[in-house]
């Protein structure tokens, strides 16, 4: 591939990631966001060489119409779809693998150093983020996101984050209940979102997650080392998740009263609160915070809304209206969120939502649908941002009847069968299980 020839149009993409859109009329937006799908596309055909094949097999070119959107999405699959078992220990063949994805050259020679978390920060150090989540069998999806990439994706979460909570840069109070240091993208995407918004005013409830104890947590010990050592995490990690939740109460005492934004998985959330109501613990935050959680309950007992509700009104003295649930996967740059008025997840306008019958064929974009989950997510240079995933949502494309936003919500989410369970809070979930 010839990179560079077609320009990617940055100006363009920063014009469509912005909060204001979610107010704007749902025709002009589209307009927008139409013109950037099509910009992106024909920049990922001309300069990634998998896309470029798999669209011209579908006898498709450079230049797109808005009706065949949905014959250019891509199987998530496709990011976990190297050979090799262990990255690091096939540092030359996993490079080909990540430059037959990725859109934009990667100018140097990895050397492989180790263990995986090292091989990730040589990419890291070089301007190439290898972002992760893995499923049940262990075997990690990457995500090869450049420098310009990231930033959109900061930019993404900010402005969703903002269009709902109306931040107060530089003043807010974040406590994460995710590590301070680690490759799972769930993790980074809340650090470096909390970083740039209030930097200097962010607290992590852990310090760091190595890639290689996630993956031998999910796929299981491979030889008598690996065993050896999954014995005595198992043996650590209720300590560390207690020590974490201690942490975490610590803080909210520490900033009693003041606007908070609590941010982690349910688990720990729950956790947390527990132990605040089980030790009399006065951890009453300000009206005006917000808690956010994102993901399942992988590995841990169910815990509905309204329990969490009750919670989180009884430890924390919040609102539950002020308790938001995130949406978002590993290769998406953007989440979904709650608005406060009817508690809804939006679809960010810089997004295009494409939902499948059992046939693979596109539905109408019209009032309420329940189908496979496709989107389009025209921000990402560093590979194409036009995914199937392994959800099934049921989406409102007439939007919101609560709050003044005008984009589509989000009404269920659900795995599809036979779809390996996936997803950086599960995974998270299950790594920190005794």
């Amino acid at each position: 591939m010839y990179y560079g020839d077609i320009m990617f149009d940055t100006e363009l993409i920063e014009k469509l990631v912005s909060s204001q859109n979610y107010f704007k009329k749902k025709e002009d937006v589209q307009k927008l966001r139409h013109k950037a799908i099509k910009m992106s596309h024909k920049y990922h055909f001309e300069n990634n060489k998998f896309y470029h094949d798999y669209c011209k097999l579908k006898g498709l070119n450079g230049d797109i119409k808005s009706e065949d959107f949905h014959k250019i999405v891509i199987p998530d699959g496709v990011f976990k779809s190297y050979q090799m078992e262990s990255p690091e220990k096939s540092p030359q063949e996993f490079k080909k693998w990540i430059d037959r994805i990725s859109s934009v050259p990667i100018d140097f020679t990895p050397k492989g150093m180790g263990s995986l978390e090292s091989f990730l920060q040589e990419f890291y150090s070089n301007g190439m983020l290898l972002g992760f989540s893995s499923g049940t069998s262990g075997k990690l999806t990457f995500l090869p996101r450049d420098e310009f990439t990231q930033s959109m994706l900061i930019r993404s979460y900010t402005e969703a984050i903002d269009a709902t909570l109306k931040l107060e840069k530089g003043k807010e109070i974040f406590i994460l209940g995710i590590p301070k240091k680690t490759f799972l993208q769930v993790g980074f995407n809340g650090k470096v979102v909390a970083d740039s918004i209030s930097p200097g005013n962010v607290f992590h409830a852990f310090e760091e997650l190595k890639a290689d104890i996630i993956r031998l947590r999910m796929r299981g010990p491979r030889s008598s080392k690996e065993k050896v050592m999954n014995y005595f995490i198992k043996k650590m990690l209720p300590r560390i998740e207690n020590n974490a939740i201690k942490n975490i109460v610590s803080k909210l005492e520490e900033n009693r009263g003041k606007r908070i934004v609590f941010m982690g998985p349910p688990f720990l959330i729950i956790g947390t609160a527990n132990y605040v109501l089980e030790h009399g613990i006065n951890a009453k935050i300000g009206e005006d915070s917000f808690l956010a959680s994102t993901g399942g309950f992988k590995g841990r007992s169910i815990v509905s809304r309204d329990k969490m509700n009750e919670l989180i009104e009884e430890a924390f003295g919040l609102d539950s209206r002020r308790y938001i649930d995130l949406y978002g996967m590993t290769e998406s740059n953007s989440i979904m969120i709650d608005c406060l008025e009817d508690n809804n997840k939006h679809v960010p306008p810089w997004m295009e939502v494409i939902l499948f019958d059992e046939h693979m064929e596109p539905i109408p974009q019209e009032g309420k649908v329940i189908g496979n989950y496709a989107f389009l997510e025209p921000s990402s240079k560093s590979f194409p941002g036009f995914i199937t995933t392994g959800d099934k949502l049921k989406v409102d494309y007439d939007g919101c009847p609560g709050c003044n936003k005008t984009t589509p919500i989000l009404l269920s989410i659900e795995r599809l069968p036979r779809i390996e369970s996936r997803g950086c809070s599960g995974v998270l979930a299950k790594t920190v299980a005794g």
